[in-house]
């Protein structure tokens, strides 16, 4: 069974889940890491036909919601650490604060699940940067800074995050979330836009992203977002 062969450094988009309908992941792929929770990456900025494996998870990322820490690791015989969301602590308001460290057990960064405040709408989350940056993971279609940004781009920027042209979005389950700076406004987006996610199945990192988030943080607020969720396996 594979170890990973892309360094977390490098990682710009990633996936818990088998994307059959990009051919991205090969039959050979899947059967490799049977019975495990790979966690797959590419380093290219444009749409690839086939990903690297980056990672393995020690909990599941699919099924029923869950709540607990999980950790990711470099061998699928979890022994070679990269990263680890520790169990949540019960913060004021409801609200569930993880903690995550690096393979040594340093703070790198947290995690806050927050409850909404008034339905239909779904809990948000909050990234913690260690710097003291506070990054808000909002519904992508719902808000101002997003919806300022994908406009921007369609009227010729020639920058940005094209959400709705990206292959992989079409098959992608959970909410598509924008992770950001929620101060930005239409000048700023691309400054303070650091990354899309669609649940487990797709993520991507933007330019200022690659350059300002650590790419462990970006996994971990990823994935225990998507295990926030109910997203039962579809294959």
């Amino acid at each position: 069974m594979p170890t990973a062969t892309l360094d977390w450094h490098e990682i710009r988009k990633f996936s818990a889940a088998i994307f059959r309908a990009t051919g991205a992941f090969t039959p050979q792929m899947q059967r490799r890491c049977e019975g495990r929770t790979p966690v797959w990456a590419t380093a290219a900025e444009r749409p690839v036909r086939q990903w690297e494996l980056a990672a393995y998870a020690d909990q599941p990322v699919e099924g029923g919601e869950l709540t607990g820490g999980f950790g990711l690791f470099a061998d699928p015989y979890l022994l070679r650490p990269i990263c680890r969301l520790l169990d949540p602590e019960a913060a004021d308001a409801g609200r569930l604060v993880y903690t995550a460290t690096d393979d040594q057990g340093n703070t790198i960064g947290s995690l806050t699940k927050v409850p909404p405040t008034r339905r239909p709408f779904k809990h948000t989350w909050r990234l913690h940067t260690p710097d003291g940056a506070t990054l808000h993971g909002r519904n992508a279609w719902t808000t101002k800074q997003q919806f300022t940004g994908t406009l921007r781009s369609l009227i010729g920027s020639g920058k940005g995050f094209h959400l709705a042209e990206t292959p992989e979005w079409e098959t992608a389950r959970g909410r598509h979330l924008s992770w950001g700076d929620p101060t930005g406004d239409g000048a700023r987006t691309d400054r303070t836009h650091l990354m899309e996610s669609a649940g487990c199945d797709f993520a991507h990192l933007t330019d200022t992203g690659m350059r300002v988030l650590d790419q462990r943080l970006a996994l971990l607020a990823v994935l225990a977002e998507a295990r926030s969720l109910h997203l039962p396996d579809r294959y």
